[in-house]
């Protein structure tokens, strides 16, 4: 590797709505615990989208439509060569949601009641103001003694994704 290459970890996450609701997850796994939305990692040969589209009907049983981009999050290790990175989308989620996954409990909740539910994983407020259109990108670094607050864009630089 150049010295101006890291290492990446590419994963996705998906805020699924139906009406006025989204899908949440009560993650129970140990690590990132908490009220979360559906995702997971970009497995080898699979695009972003693929992912996205994956990992829902792996986790909620749902199919997802007209499914966007909607903004990214990563984070850069300050010493290492090494950025771990979220890709958003959000689509409409067809089908009958699972009641749980090996990554928690499935539920649909009304979305004003998820931006001011306790318990929601850590961040999570920080990644609806991309989920809603209010920023595109959001970025931190990183180390073992701990993760910077995430800098957030204005949605006037959102990335091209959208």
């Amino acid at each position: 590797m150049s010295a101006r290459t890291e290492a990446a970890e590419l994963t996705v996450m998906v805020m699924v709505t139906r009406a006025d609701a989204v899908v949440v997850q009560e993650r129970r796994k140990g690590t990132w615990d908490g009220l979360i939305f559906p995702g997971g990692h970009v497995e080898r040969g699979e695009s972003f989208l693929e992912a996205a589209v994956r990992e829902v009907r792996e986790e909620t049983g749902l199919a997802l439509r007209e499914v966007r981009c909607c903004g990214m999050l990563h984070w850069s290790h300050r010493t290492r060569p090494e950025r771990y990175l979220v890709l958003l989308y959000r689509g409409e989620g067809a089908g009958d949601l699972l009641p749980a996954s090996p990554e928690g409990r499935n539920f649909w909740m009304p979305l004003k009641q998820f931006m001011g539910a306790e318990g929601k994983a850590p961040a999570m407020d920080a990644y609806l103001s991309c989920f809603l259109g209010e920023a595109g990108e959001l970025f931190a670094e990183y180390d073992d003694d701990g993760t910077d607050p995430l800098v957030r864009a204005s949605a006037s630089e959102r990335p091209s994704c959208r």
